[in-house]
């Protein structure tokens, strides 16, 4: 009797997206996914999770024992993938393997199911489609016991042993059989794996749709997203932009540096991770993310971080930095540009490109490139972006506006506004919901009892807040730029010394938001929007027209490439 053999690769350490395979999808992680399609192949008999046996894996070696699924941490070179799976195929002596990549949450069960067939019926090494045909399949291989053992001989090179298959591409070895696809997957070419945060965005959105009308027992059907990405552009544009990456190309890589901290906030961190994001999606580029804070470093983040208790720290590591790309998002008030300054002159010397963001104009005769995500702004030259055009803003999920308020006092509430509005808000006795972020670094909000304000402190659904709230009360910051993006009719809360006036004044010509200068002025703004529909749809109707021709982090990467390539 045969017996066939599914091993699902998977490791937490992805440079582009850590952690990815414990990523929630409706409510499971992605990994569980890829089980439950396994179980639903008739020709599979045991399964197994590959993994490696380092502490950052343990999480995923805690998630196999839970449920049950066998796995053997492998506790050689962690990069070599091949020796990985060979263990366990030395160890189970299968007759047929498949192996499945653990970020494809989409494996098709009928189609792996049509595979192990025909390779069974064969005789053969391996089996692939017939070339010309395009199909959606992603993150699958079969192999015969002495397709794999030929395959495993000519792995030989660094990049044959990290993936599978690369070696029959070098000098092919396999003797194949050719199959037809066991459906029609051929009408738009889109990528079905997640490697990226634009990746798990478009997953996410894929699952929510198929669960919002089928039965949570049921699988994603690779039929009906395919009908999906035909019928829904939005859906496609979710990762449309995102860069493949090659097995036998050296990417270059980015330092992105910034400061986050109870007075400072976190609004130049989540910048930044947001451009490290962007250089991966659109470019390759792998970053690392360099951060001076004097608190506690913030967990669950989707890139490599360096934490900096003092400024001299991070100073120091911006001389010996010898990335060819280096980013800058600091306030002035909280560095000393004259330090940043010197110690920019090495890497400029070393051939780096250093581009600034915002408020480092000071620094200009030394930066290459300054990209200011500001409407208000007096410089100009070859050297300077800026404009609404350059808001550097998340992706906004599409939801319908909801009469519901949400207070957004940032990060870490450093205007301290919890102390007093939310008292304030209560005796306005509003029959509208409100919902008070609490910043990641902020205090707890002094909420009356009996009032109608929830608190939730750091959602992670919070752009899905955001996009369905009518009204947004916000501080000055990039939560305001986003409330307004939104569509939202936004009320900035009083700024106090977070910009200065000749700002204010410019941001109330453009009538897209609401300026309040004092919270009892908050509170009588507020009370007349909830009350003037016609007032709010005026606000909504100026934010759309001040982001018409917006780009974000696409402009920035535009630039970016353009700089990189004129040396």
């Amino acid at each position: 009797m045969t017996k066939t053999l599914a091993l699902v690769g998977a490791r937490l350490n992805s440079s582009r997206l850590p952690g990815k395979h414990l990523l929630s999808l409706s409510s499971e992680p992605m990994i569980a996914h890829i089980w439950r399609r396994i179980e639903r192949c008739s020709q599979i008999d045991s399964s197994e999770l590959a993994t490696t046996a380092d502490n950052f894996n343990q999480p995923l070696i805690d998630w196999a024992s839970k449920y049950q699924i066998s796995c053997h941490p492998f506790d050689g070179d962690v990069n070599d993938l091949m020796a990985r799976l060979n263990e366990v195929i030395s160890r189970e002596a299968p007759d047929y393997i498949l192996y499945i990549c653990g970020d494809c949450p989409l494996i098709d069960p009928v189609f792996i199911d049509h595979g192990l067939k025909a390779l069974k019926a064969s005789g053969k090494d391996t089996v692939i489609l017939r070339e010309g045909i395009k199909t959606l399949h992603e993150g699958i291989a079969f192999y015969s016991s002495q397709g794999w053992n030929k395959l495993m001989a000519a792995s030989q090179c660094k990049m044959s042993r990290e993936h599978v298959g690369y070696a029959d591409k070098l000098t092919p070895v396999l003797d194949k059989e050719i199959i037809d696809d066991s459906d029609d997957y051929s009408k738009i070419n889109h990528r079905i794996s997640v490697d990226t945060q634009a990746d798990y965005r478009f997953m996410t959105e894929v699952y929510n749709r198929w669960y919002d009308s089928h039965d949570a027992n049921s699988i994603v059907s690779l039929t009906w997203v395919q009908q999906q990405l035909i019928g829904v552009p939005q859906l496609v544009n979710i990762n449309s932009h995102v860069a493949q990456k090659s097995a036998n190309k050296q990417y270059a890589k980015a330092s992105l540096y910034c400061h986050l901290g109870a007075n400072i906030g976190l609004g130049h961190f989540r910048r930044v991770e947001l451009i490290a994001d962007a250089l991966q999606e659109y470019l390759g580029i792998g970053s690392t993310i360099h951060v001076l804070n004097d608190g506690k470093p913030l967990a669950n983040s989707s890139t490599k971080i360096k934490w900096y208790k003092t400024e001299t720290q991070l100073l120091g590591a911006i001389t010996t930095d010898s990335n060819p790309l280096l980013i800058f998002d600091f306030h002035p008030e909280f560095i000393s540009l004259a330090s940043l300054n010197q110690a920019l002159k090495l890497p400029k010397k070393g051939g780096a490109k250093l581009i600034g963001i915002d408020k480092l104009s000071p620094l200009l005769t030394t930066l290459d490139w300054l990209f200011i995500p500001s409407f208000n702004n007096s410089l100009n030259g070859e050297k300077i972006s800026a404009g609404w055009k350059n808001y550097l803003f998340k992706t906004m999920p599409k939801r319908d506006k909801k009469h519901q308020i949400l207070v957004l006092t940032g990060g870490s509430d450093a205007l301290g506004y919890g102390e007093e509005l939310p008292s304030m808000l209560a005796k306005l006795q509003l029959n509208w919901p409100i919902t008070w972020i609490q910043g990641p670094l902020a205090m707890t909000p002094t909420i009356p009892k009996g009032s109608n304000i929830r608190v939730l402190k750091d959602p992670t659904n919070l752009y899905e807040l955001i996009a369905e709230s009518d009204i947004i009360l916000t501080c000055y910051g990039l939560s305001l730029f986003e409330s307004i993006f939104s569509n939202a009719a936004t009320l900035l809360l009083p700024p106090k010394h977070l910009c200065d006036d000749e700002e204010l004044l410019i941001l109330s010509a453009e009538k897209c938001c609401l300026i309040s200068n004092s919270l009892a002025d908050t509170c009588t703004k507020l009370a007349g929007l909830v009350a003037n529909e016609t007032a709010r749809d005026a606000l909504q109707a100026e934010a759309k027209r001040v982001f018409a021709n917006h780009k974000g982090i696409k402009q920035l990467i535009d630039e970016i490439t353009l700089l990189m390539t004129n040396d």
